[in-house]
């Protein structure tokens, strides 16, 4: 399962096909990986986000109906070259759900952000990658195009994230075939906040 807020997310459909409001923008995809991460830099990006939710029939190797506690994770790298992601979703009771690294980076050969993460849902490997589908400025947007290999099935989903506040993080999941979608809403811990991309922990995502 992938839930990273910078990395992962969609654009094959537009909003009203998932049922949700149409936000005014422009989306594009980025010319450069300067590009891609000064708009992560400005829209807040990079931090520790943690939320509280009850799992959903969304992900391949997670049961519906468990209570989670969860924290993301979004980095720039040391070197500025790549942007490192981490999950971990766990029970009150301390049991892992689900738990996962990722990362991004500017493939020059093809002129675009190439993305992949992989990590293990209730003790189950899973692996997956992202075509970024394109960012929007002017509603703190990112979507993507994920695919997942889980249980022997491939599943290709499309997300959504949304900065409502330079703390506040909205992601918006559903699969590309159809169905319920996923929305959540995250909060970047006190800790990070208006610290530097490069000073803030690296424990566990926004996975995927």
């Amino acid at each position: 399962m992938k839930i990273a807020p910078v990395l992962f997310s969609v654009l094959c459909l537009p909003l009203g096909s998932l049922g949700l409001p149409e936000l005014v923008g422009q989306e594009k995809k980025p010319a450069s990986w300067e590009e891609f991460v000064e708009f992560h830099q400005s829209v807040g990006s990079f931090g520790t986000y943690t939320h509280e939710s009850v799992t959903e029939a969304m992900w391949e190797g997670i049961d519906a109906g468990q209570k989670f506690i969860g924290r993301s994770t979004s980095q720039l790298s040391p070197d500025g070259k790549a942007i490192l992601n981490s999950h971990r979703m766990e029970t009150e009771k301390g049991d892992v759900i689900s738990v996962g690294t990722g990362m991004c980076y500017w493939d020059a050969r093809t002129g675009t952000v190439k993305s992949s993460y992989s990590g293990f849902d209730q003790g189950k490997l899973f692996t997956g990658s992202s075509e970024l589908q394109g960012i929007d400025p002017g509603t703190r947007t990112v979507r993507w195009l994920y695919t997942e290999n889980s249980q022997g099935k491939t599943t290709r989903y499309l997300q959504k994230f949304v900065h409502v506040t330079p703390t506040r993080l909205k992601q918006i999941v559903s699969k590309e075939s159809g169905g319920k979608v996923w929305e959540e809403e995250l909060t970047e811990e006190e800790c990070c906040q208006g610290a530097e991309p490069r000073l803030r922990i690296l424990p566990r995502l926004l996975g995927r």
